[in-house]
């Protein structure tokens, strides 16, 4: 069996503390674990349904953020000190024409602010 790195069409960034994501559905602000060209890992307090399509809101701290639609490929309970974190795998969809709107918030992400 391949290990999931190697199946992977693009590296992925790490972006705890750096990135945060929000869902019409939940009050609080979503982790962005880490995040490539053509997904995301989050975590969130509730599961959401593997097969779903859903709308987030990515944004960095200095305000920039792009709207992206995602599939739950999986979802996970880890152990969190916060009481019950979940862990959820996104499959992005519906990616816009010119396909330049995550790329470019993960380089904005990437750049040092001074």
């Amino acid at each position: 069996m391949t290990p999931p790195s190697e199946r992977r069409r693009s590296p992925r960034a790490e972006m705890v503390g750096r990135m945060f994501g929000r869902l019409p559905m939940i009050e609080r602000q979503l982790v962005v674990r880490d995040i490539s060209l053509g997904g995301m890992s989050i975590e969130t307090p509730m599961a959401l349904e593997a097969g779903a399509v859903l709308q987030f809101v990515l944004t960095l701290g200095d305000g920039a953020g792009v709207d992206v639609s995602g599939r739950i490929v999986r979802c996970v309970e880890v152990a969190g000190s916060d009481g019950r974190v979940f862990v959820s795998g996104v499959e992005f969809v519906d990616v816009e024409p010119d396909g330049q709107q995550v790329p470019d918030l993960i380089d904005r992400a990437d750049t040092p602010r001074g």
